[in-house]
């Protein structure tokens, strides 16, 4: 039998399961493959990065994994995210050094869109890379022999709707009056901002669920009365499916408090109309991203906003009393100061009560990744997990990013988690 570790960095807060559900799709998936659990198996072990002492976190991650007995593994499969990536190298390094002489395998966002140069580079003693979607990857990648010289890269996308749900299945058990899941109707996003990597960086799709699949979801949701779903997707409120489930929460009557990043310009048709009415009857919370108003901004990262429909919609979820944040970015090409202070007057000004501002960070694969240079942007390691965010640009210097950053801290907090 062939035995793989897979080491997962998952931000798991109070209150979820104790497994993220991009790790339990992969083992969900794995586990539905002819020869699991005879030709080849796999152990789950999960590192909260919500939990790491701050003083000795390192030491402690690579000590818990070295107490797994190693080299009785044939593979050691790392995700890779901005909020772990510090810690991969050194790992890595480790394992080496106490003799894991057999296959590493990376996967992760921090993967999937770098280009294969760069990965060879940055990862010269790695077996295996896969990229997007990772299901089949993994299991393309169990069923290979370990490459001896230059590494296999693995990028075959699934059929999204093979995929098992993750809860009905079993493999993320729920208590009764959980207190929260998370649960996707889709993956991927149309959509071309160039900051963003939640799409499909390589082919832009977006990959639905069967219907069917979740709806069991959601009875099962109702079954064991969760308190909170947030859903995943990039954008919940586009395509035609998104109002099905709303009519499918309305029929079982769902009371769970439902939050889905929706995009507010969508709003303004009549399938928009129909969603507020949803929004209305049903226990929804609402988050939209509008990053900036500016043009000068909000066309260089190719996320266009209508600032009279802005001001439109916001007028109607506040006379419906529809609960709803909105997420702004600091640190955009050509931002300034007032120009950030602006935006947050405007959105004030017009209703909005929870707002919430993030720092940008330059993510592998995307557009504003490579244009570095050209608008001067410098980066440097912030908080717990040292992720680099950008902090000065030609148009604001560190001490005005500073500025902002505090300014950021100061507004309301939001009621995601």
């Amino acid at each position: 039998m062939k035995n793989v570790l897979l080491v997962s960095f998952d931000l798991i807060r109070p209150g979820e399961v104790n497994q993220s559900i991009s790790i339990a799709s992969l083992l969900a998936y794995a586990k539905t493959q002819p020869g699991y659990g005879i030709d080849f198996q796999i152990t789950h072990h999960c590192i909260n990065m919500f939990t790491l002492d701050k003083d000795k976190g390192s030491e402690n991650v690579f000590n818990s994994i070295l107490a797994l007995n190693v080299h009785h593994y044939d593979i050691i499969a790392l995700s890779c995210y901005v909020w772990s990536e510090y810690l991969i190298h050194s790992l890595i390094k480790t394992l080496r050094r106490v003799g894991y002489n057999k296959a590493i395998l990376l996967g992760g966002y921090q993967i999937s869109y770098s280009s294969k140069e760069l990965l060879e580079f940055e990862y010269p003693d790695c077996q295996y890379f896969v990229s997007g979607y990772g299901e089949k990857g993994l299991i393309d990648a169990i069923h290979t022999t370990m490459p001896s010289g230059t590494p296999l890269f693995l990028s075959e996308n699934i059929d999204y709707t093979a995929l098992p749900s993750v809860y009905t299945s079993g493999e993320i058990q729920l208590t009764q009056h959980q207190p929260m899941v998370r649960m996707e109707t889709k993956r991927g996003c149309p959509y071309r901002c160039s900051f963003c990597a939640h799409r499909d960086l390589k082919s832009n799709k977006v990959y639905r669920r069967i219907e069917d699949k979740v709806f069991e979801e959601l009875s099962l949701f109702k079954e064991k009365e969760v308190k909170k779903i947030n859903i995943l997707d990039p954008v919940f409120n586009v395509g035609k499916e998104y109002l099905n489930i709303l009519e499918e929460v309305k029929r079982i009557n769902l009371k769970s408090l439902i939050t889905v990043q929706s995009k507010i310009e969508l709003i303004i048709n009549h399938d928009g109309q129909q969603f507020l009415d949803y929004c209305s009857e049903l226990n929804l919370h609402l988050e939209f991203g509008v990053q900036t108003i500016h043009e000068n901004e909000y066309a260089v990262i190719k996320r266009h906003n209508s600032i009279n429909k802005i001001k439109k919609v916001l007028h109607l979820l506040n006379d419906r009393n529809i609960s709803y944040e909105i997420s702004i970015i600091y640190g955009l090409p050509q931002q300034t100061v007032e120009s950030f202070k602006s935006t947050i007057d405007f959105l004030s000004n017009n209703g909005c009560q929870y707002l919430t501002a993030y720092p940008l960070m330059l993510l592998k694969g995307t557009e504003l990744y490579a244009e570095k240079a050209k608008w001067g942007f410098k980066e440097k390691g912030i908080g717990d997990f040292n992720i680099p965010v950008v902090v000065s640009s030609n148009t604001f210097t560190e001490e005005e990013w500073l500025t902002m950053h505090e300014i950021a801290g100061n507004l309301m907090a939001n009621k995601r988690f």
